[in-house]
């Protein structure tokens, strides 16, 4: 019945929207400040961008009091309420420390062999997250370490074993449920066995159909039914489509994740800025582009290895604009447009965190 009412709810909402609001709901941003200032009001009310991700370098994150600020401050400049979203896995991928609880890495989590283990750190995490007005993580990681040389999954995975991954991303995502952060599965098609990390360069796959289908696959074919949304990877997996990474690929995301394993849920890039995604698509614009014609619902992009490295708002907004000509010269489908917004305002809805 709660389902049928946001529905309801989400599609009136929907078609009292314009071109540009529908468009800045694909995106999440981040934007450089401690505290609400101009360039954040110029991401939410003039782009309309669906969601912020937090970083150190941008947003500072030196205590709960703050985040917790930050958060409400930016809700509060939203017509439609924003995805409020951090890396916060645990071990080496943590934003939050200072009055924050510092968690395992999952390699660590894995090797207790209690699945429990993995509910109770995300139900923890997650209730922590809320506190301060998070409300999407993008954890937990479900790649298979399948290549114990892979210099960027390593021990953020649960295991080396994919039925083990499995079990424990199924535990983590129940534990995330219990404190209402979405949780985002990545890195899909799998990540864990790569040489080249995609922050750097853009990796290939090189597997067998029939490994993939047992280790790299065998995760996400798992938990596709019970993940509110799941991260793509840029990595180039020939066996399934020898000339587009997996985030630029309809072959992949459409044929594969949801045709094939059903996942109804919100398809959401890696950080468009990473070099695995620009040495295919060219452009940040292009690809934005071609990353939600191949199947993305949410693209992200935010991201930075430093202060100085982090993009101002006007390559956010560049990245807008060019979404909106892309819609009106008919690159992008309004149809195929409405499709994902509708997904992105359904899960909305079902927030209890965020306004309604």
């Amino acid at each position: 019945m709660r389902y049928f009412a946001c529905f309801l709810l989400c599609i009136s909402h929907l078609g009292a929207m314009t071109l540009e609001e529908k468009v800045g709901q694909l995106l999440i941003v981040h934007f450089m400040g401690h505290e609400v200032n101009e360039e954040a009001k110029a991401l939410v009310q003039e782009a309309h961008v669906g969601g912020i991700i937090y970083f150190i370098a941008s947003n500072g994150l030196t205590s709960p009091e703050q985040v917790n600020r930050l958060s409400a401050d930016l809700q509060s400049l939203a017509k439609t309420p924003l995805f409020i979203a951090i890396d916060q896995e645990g071990g080496r991928v943590t934003r939050l420390k200072e009055g924050f609880t510092q968690l395992p890495h999952n390699w660590d989590v894995g090797q207790t062999g209690d699945p429990d283990a993995a509910e109770k750190i995300a139900a923890l995490s997650s209730r922590e997250l809320t506190a301060v007005g998070i409300n999407m993580n993008m954890a937990p990681v479900v790649d298979v370490n399948s290549n114990p040389e892979n210099p960027v999954i390593g021990k953020r995975s649960f295991s080396d074993d994919p039925v083990q991954v499995a079990l424990f991303g199924k535990a983590a995502l129940k534990g995330y449920r219990e404190g209402d952060v979405i949780a985002v599965l990545k890195h899909f098609p799998g990540h864990g066995d790569t040489s080249v990390d995609s922050h750097y360069g853009l990796p290939v796959v090189d597997r067998s159909l029939e490994d993939l289908e047992a280790i790299e696959l065998y995760p996400f074919r798992e938990l596709a039914g019970e993940a509110q949304a799941i991260m793509t990877a840029h990595i180039v997996v020939p066996a399934l489509d020898p000339d587009n990474a997996a985030t630029f690929s309809p072959t992949i995301l459409q044929g594969l994740l949801r045709e094939k394993m059903g996942f109804n849920g919100i398809i959401i890039s890696d950080s468009l800025l990473m070099k695995g995604a620009l040495l295919q698509a060219g452009t940040l614009e292009n690809a934005a582009i071609k990353a939600f014609n191949a199947g993305c619902d949410l693209l992200i992009v935010a991201g930075g290895f430093s202060k100085e490295s982090l993009p101002q708002a006007s390559a956010m907004m560049s990245v807008h604009k060019a979404l909106v000509e892309a819609v009106r010269d008919g690159r992008i489908s309004e149809e195929r447009l409405d499709a994902s917004v509708e997904r992105i305002l359904q899960l909305k809805s079902l927030l209890q965190s965020v306004k309604p």
